[in-house]
């Protein structure tokens, strides 16, 4: 019995001393860190530039009473949360409803140090028939601006498709070349010779368009376009630098 208790005690000691041995030895080993995570858009300064505000209504349909500045300020709103939450820093050229002239925009947008910059606005015709969604970019703008605009405008059309599989597609169009802005006439805010960063103008269907323009104003579908352009510019920053067609 005495020397059963012997061994029994023998064994606890090895016991207790391999187990110190072993927790001092996990205590001491090297873990590798865990990864930091950087969002995608961490460094990058983008403007969103809300068309029209305060005086300049922008398009109007009077059927449903309903103002293009104020579309495109909601939608530059939520596009801004969506960006943010992407790590971006974003810079507004209006966040209320109040008036700025378009060389203002160009000029804050350069002052800002901007990587990026997108206008938002909501189409018009006298054709009530007009419909989709179209992106514009200058004509004589690089490749960089050229795939930029592509990446937002695939995005944005791609989240509307998925919101109302009917929604046509208009495609990019060039500032400068393509009617109505043809023959060396230019979108001012999206000015290659002007601005310091890529640029491009969405605009997302029409509000003479009754259909469209019930639409546009509800708060999911707003939502929708938001997040698709906030896809866009992920997608563009997986290929491109924010240095990328940068001409300063």
């Amino acid at each position: 019995m005495k020397e059963k208790k012997i061994i029994l005690l023998l064994f606890s000691v090895v016991l207790l001393l391999s187990t110190g041995v072993m927790a001092e030895g996990w205590r001491s080993r090297v873990w590798p860190a865990t990864p930091k995570f950087i969002p995608p858009l961490s460094g990058w300064i983008i403007t969103i530039d809300p068309g029209h505000g305060g005086t300049d209504s922008g398009a109007y349909n009077a059927t449903l009473d309903l103002r293009e500045k104020d579309i495109n300020l909601q939608i530059g709103l939520k596009l801004r949360t969506s960006l943010i939450k992407l790590g971006a820093q974003v810079e507004m050229t209006r966040e209320t409803d109040v008036s700025m002239d378009i060389p203002d925009r160009r000029t804050f947008s350069n002052n800002k140090g901007a990587h990026r910059l997108v206008s938002l606005h909501v189409n018009a015709a006298s054709s009530t028939a007009a419909e989709g969604i179209e992106t514009w970019v200058d004509t004589d703008s690089d490749n960089v601006w050229k795939a930029y605009a592509s990446s937002l405008h695939n995005n944005a059309v791609a989240a509307a498709q998925s919101y109302d599989a009917t929604i046509k597609d208009r495609g990019v169009k060039y500032s400068g070349s393509t009617p109505p802005w043809g023959d060396g006439r230019k979108i001012g805010v999206i000015r290659y010779d002007l601005l310091s960063h890529p640029a491009a103008l969405l605009e997302l269907n029409f509000i003479s368009n009754d259909r469209e323009a019930t639409r546009l104003v509800r708060n999911d579908y707003q939502l929708a376009l938001a997040q698709g352009i906030a896809q866009g510019f992920k997608e563009h920053a997986r290929v491109y630098r924010k240095e990328d067609g940068l001409r300063r």
